[in-house]
């Protein structure tokens, strides 16, 4: 008899490791893109890049922890994150945000490439279980003579 209830054991412990790894393996990361606004730029000229994320169904991008942007080429001046805290809801409205840099004044190059790491959290919609998500990006910007 102790037998069966050792093995009946064994077994309700199997089941509930593998219900709980298919949950935890179920959410999947977003795709995440970065473009800049556009394709060429002036020397001192401001502009910004889009981070897109391509969301599967149920999965969604919170305001806290926020998206972050770190840059780690030194070609152009970080100035910030747009504001994307708008509306009622914790997650993000949009599925885009967008981060503001300038191009340097003096800036002798033709092209210029940016690079850097986004940082952020998606979350299952439904059960509010949370995880960080990491993508590194290089963008390739023209430069126009003056």
């Amino acid at each position: 008899m102790t037998k069966k209830l050792l093995l009946l054991g064994i077994l309700v412990a199997l089941l509930i490791t593998l219900i709980t790894a298919d949950y935890s393996f179920s959410q999947t990361a977003p795709v995440v893109s970065i473009k800049a606004n556009k394709k060429s730029y002036k020397a001192g000229e401001q502009g910004f890049l889009t981070i897109s994320f391509k969301l599967k169904d149920k999965v969604k991008i919170p305001k806290d922890p926020g998206v972050e942007l770190e840059l780690t080429s030194t070609s152009v001046e970080g100035i910030g994150m747009q504001d994307f805290s708008g509306g009622d809801s914790e997650y993000i409205e949009s599925n885009r945000v967008k981060y503001n840099f300038k191009i340097p004044s003096d800036v002798q190059d033709q092209s210029l490439t940016i690079t850097g790491n986004v940082k952020f959290g998606y979350c299952d919609s439904n059960t509010g279980v949370c995880k960080k998500g990491n993508k590194s990006f290089s963008v390739t910007v023209k430069i126009k003579k003056k």
